[in-house]
């Protein structure tokens, strides 16, 4: 038991280093490109993207998902990282729904999230 416990730390230990190694990269790019998306799909996936604003700078997260329980919803989620230019109440979660029929999205006043 003790010898799994072992290597598992290990592979914990040696994933940090990879993530750790990786962040230059990652920086690089989102520094040239302006933004990354992990996913192809509209309705889920993550978006990370520089705010180059007058009075902040900093990097935002968004994360689109499948609401949970209902059908048809998506849960998105934005998160600002910023370094300069702090505002209070900049983080967002929202939720969206869409028509079943005709795929267009519902105002967001007839969207929840809740079943």
């Amino acid at each position: 038991m003790n010898r799994w416990l072992k290597r598992i730390g290990y592979f914990f230990l040696v994933l940090l280093w990879l993530m750790v190694m990786a962040f230059p990269t990652f920086a690089f790019f989102l520094a040239t490109q302006g933004e990354i998306q992990l996913g192809d799909e509209p309705r889920s996936h993550i978006r990370f993207f520089m705010v180059q604003e007058e009075s902040s700078s900093g990097v935002g997260v968004e994360w689109v998902r499948d609401a949970a329980r209902v059908e048809n919803c998506t849960r998105t989620t934005l998160r600002y990282f910023l370094w300069e230019g702090r505002e209070a109440g900049q983080n967002v979660s929202f939720c969206q729904c869409y028509d079943p029929v005709t795929d267009a999205p519902l105002p967001i006043e007839e969207s929840s999230c809740t079943p």
